[in-house]
């Protein structure tokens, strides 16, 4: 059975955050850098999926859709989680959401949603994955 999900989290962090200041003071995450965490989580389930195929590696090419639902501050900690929604013949897409929760208050609310495109590669040449749904 092949992995189809992968789930990760992260702790914003001062150094992930821009001068804005949210309404209660608190540093918010730059969008780059959260665009990133979600990207790396997107990947590390395209590079589980691959295992056992004649692919070597995958690489980000697009962003297909994205919305930042909600602000992440400086010590909040994001859940994330990647699913493979389509398998496509060199190509392969990955829905990640993303949810908050801030240190004092164990709810978690939806803090954004990506989809991003991954291409097959094998010895750094697009290259067909082989894989179908279902998994």
């Amino acid at each position: 059975m092949m992995n189809v999900t992968f789930e990760n989290s992260f702790i914003v962090m001062p150094a992930d955050c821009n001068y804005q200041h949210g309404p209660n003071g608190a540093m918010m995450i730059f969008g780059g850098a959260f665009m990133s965490q979600l990207d790396l989580c997107a990947a590390s389930c395209v590079n589980q999926l691959l295992l056992g195929t004649e692919c070597d590696s995958a690489v980000t090419y697009k962003v297909l859709d994205g919305t930042f639902h909600l602000a992440c501050e400086s010590g909040d900690i994001v859940f994330m989680k990647a699913t493979v929604v389509e398998l496509r013949r060199n190509a392969i897409v990955v829905h990640v959401t993303a949810e908050r929760q801030r240190r004092t208050d164990p709810k978690r609310e939806r803090a954004a949603d990506f989809r991003f495109v991954f291409v097959s590669k094998r010895a750094g040449q697009v290259h067909p994955h082989g894989l179908a749904f279902p998994i």
